[in-house]
């Protein structure tokens, strides 16, 4: 899938593995914070598994992506920054090992040696990529990601707040 779906699927994890009332202390958040390293490698496969057209270019979708974790960095609450911070880093790390080579080479003309995927969704007979015209259950899939996602923000609202709302009232108070 794209990796703004895979950036999405980081908020959610993040949210889901942060119980904001239980963490007082740095130290609190290393384990949530390996929990989201090894659960966003998890996620990212079974959503590359599941059938997926590439609805962004590599481009847009990079940068984009970019941009949206940056700001996620930026605003979050620095409480929670470590949790984010592994959670979105396990979400994409596939993508980073396997695909970004290759992509290095194609647009900014490397000559990065590339070796077989280490990833089984990144192989060709255990993706879900579809890179021909349009699919029904790709598009499924691509609105079950951002749906989830939303409803898991919903559920878990007083969580989102205090990661990302509160830490933009952090920032302005400073």
């Amino acid at each position: 899938m794209n990796v703004i779906f895979h950036v999405a699927t980081a908020i959610s994890l993040t949210i889901a593995l942060t119980d904001t009332n239980k963490i007082k202390t740095v130290k609190d958040t290393i384990i949530p914070a390996c929990g989201g390293l090894i659960s966003g490698v998890f996620a990212h496969g079974i959503i590359d598994y599941l059938p997926h057209t590439y609805p962004l270019s590599a481009k847009p979708d990079i940068i984009i992506s970019f941009l949206l974790i940056a700001a996620m960095l930026v605003i979050a609450n620095k409480q929670y920054i470590l949790i984010l911070s592994f959670t979105i880093f396990g979400c994409v790390l596939p993508d980073l090992v396997d695909l970004l080579p290759p992509m290095m080479n194609k647009y900014l003309g490397f000559q990065i040696s590339v070796n077989e995927k280490i990833f089984p969704w990144h192989m060709p007979e255990y993706s879900g990529s579809i890179f021909a015209g349009k699919s029904l259950a790709s598009d499924i899939n691509h609105i079950a990601v951002l749906l989830i996602t939303v409803m898991i923000c919903w559920c878990r609202r007083s969580d989102f707040s205090n990661i990302f709302i509160r830490g933009i009232i952090n920032q302005k108070a400073l």
